[in-house]
């Protein structure tokens, strides 16, 4: 008679360890490649992230392209987006040396970005940057990007973040069945209130999450995402915490199965 009680138990510790295994995020794809390039993309798919993330910038041609800044500089080239169309961004050679290791690579657009998610089983994650139509000032780019998105089948399993409050408030009201996150850091306290009343999850800097911070976006059923961790230490550290997603540029999640 005792062990059924018991097997429940176990099944009951099982699943409740699967309730608190976060979602893995591949930032700006992976450490290995140019960041927001195919190459890292695809080995972050490779390495098993559940969501790959990167970054949206438009083209002086109203094109959507994977880059963190406006310049790209600091991947090599001397061209600045928003000045330049699409084709000749394209041509560039872009380089970066991460942790000792050289890259090259090209510039990604977003279609062929979500095509990559397709094609590794990862979904995307799409942080919006300031960009010409995409800002709190002006949201006439946001409905061909959601096109977009769409058209490749992710309108529904996406999740969009950004720091700009007016943008995520413009796809609330527009595309509610897109998942959102707000972006902050040390200010999350402050924006709490916000994020209850139109129900958006948080995406916060890892350093200013603690337990608290997670027990209280939970306690109204929000969910927690952490950028950008890699010591594996620090990954259980913010496991343990029961985050729900874990944002990183080289943790290998396979180690923590």
């Amino acid at each position: 008679m005792l062990r059924i009680p018991t097997l429940l138990i176990a099944l009951c510790a099982v699943m409740f360890s699967w309730a608190q295994s976060p979602q893995y995020v591949g930032h700006r794809g992976s450490l290995y490649g140019v960041e927001n390039t195919a190459e890292s993309f695809r080995n972050g798919g490779k390495m098993g992230y559940d969501y790959l993330e990167t970054d949206v910038k438009v083209t002086m041609d109203l094109e959507f392209v994977c880059s963190h800044d406006d310049a790209l500089e600091r991947v090599g080239s001397s061209l600045s987006i928003p000045e330049s169309i699409l084709e000749e961004l394209l041509h560039e050679n872009l380089r970066q040396t991460r942790k000792g290791q050289e890259y090259t690579g090209r510039l990604c657009t977003v279609s062929e970005y979500l095509d990559i998610c397709k094609e590794t089983g990862a979904k995307p994650l799409i942080e919006l940057k300031y960009s010409t139509g995409i800002n709190n000032n002006d949201f006439s780019n946001i409905p061909a990007l959601m096109d977009l998105i769409d058209k490749k089948g992710f309108l529904n399993s996406c999740i969009i973040i950004t720091s700009m409050k007016g943008c995520l408030e413009y796809i609330k009201k527009n595309y509610p069945q897109v998942h959102l996150q707000f972006l902050t850091g040390k200010k999350w306290a402050e924006n709490f209130d916000w994020c209850v009343k139109n129900n958006i999850d948080a995406d916060i800097q890892a350093d200013y999450v603690d337990q608290e911070t997670v027990d209280k976006f939970h306690k109204k059923n929000l969910k927690v995402n952490v950028w950008t961790v890699n010591d594996p230490e620090v990954v259980a550290k913010y496991r343990d915490m029961g985050v729900d997603f874990i944002t990183t540029d080289n943790y290998d999640p396979k180690s923590a199965k």
